[in-house]
């Protein structure tokens, strides 16, 4: 019997001993990749198949509107604009309105985005538009408070045989009111008189 037991411990001495080399050999590698970075000088370009495509700064960049904020030159708003307000919510759920975001209640303004009606309806005057695409169910990204805005139109619009999400352009009225239930935040913004293009195409 212990000649049977003798290979077999020789087999996993060997497995074990192999398993620990290379794992010395990989850290090994790796100090040395931490340690000596490659010199920018000598080091190939990289390859356009192996850069990942690059978003578009729009979606990204927080950058300052175009516009007055008046009816004919609203504010072209972007969305990391209005989504950098989620920094300001406090533990409690209480938000302090940044300042450059605060300074837009009341002004004319336009933004992009995907365009959601309620269900079941034949007209609508009221509208979600959201940064991200969203069926109100389960296909897409659910809207925060922050990436999200209630809109009531200035006249209604039909929805009967359209999909129920679209991409257009909501122009309105501007207004910034938090909602609250309790320590969450449901809502921040919202767009009054608006009226909206590309919805149903």
């Amino acid at each position: 019997m212990r000649r049977f037991w003798i290979p077999v411990l020789l087999l996993v001495a060997t497995a074990t001993a192999l398993l620990f080399l290379q794992r010395a050999t990989i850290e090994s590698s790796a100090r040395e990749v931490a340690v000596a970075p490659p010199n920018p000088a000598t080091a190939p370009p990289p390859s356009a198949a192996l850069v990942p495509p690059t978003r578009d700064t729009s979606d990204t960049t927080a950058v300052d509107p175009r516009g007055t904020g008046s009816e004919r030159d609203p504010y072209r708003l972007n969305w990391p604009i209005l989504m950098a307000a989620e920094r300001s919510v406090g533990a409690d759920g209480d938000i302090t309105v940044p300042s450059n975001i605060a300074r837009y209640d009341g002004t004319h303004v336009e933004i992009s985005g995907y365009l959601a009606p309620p269900v079941a309806v034949d007209q609508t005057s009221e509208l979600l538009v959201m940064r991200n695409r969203w069926d109100g169910c389960c296909i897409g990204t659910p809207p925060t408070a922050f990436d999200c805005i209630e809109v009531a139109l200035s006249q209604s619009v039909s929805v009967r045989g359209r999909h129920l999400i679209s991409y257009g352009t909501i122009r309105g009225r501007m207004r910034i009111e938090p909602f609250r239930v309790g320590r969450f935040l449901l809502a921040l913004y919202r767009i009054e008189e608006g009226t909206v293009d590309g919805f149903g195409r």
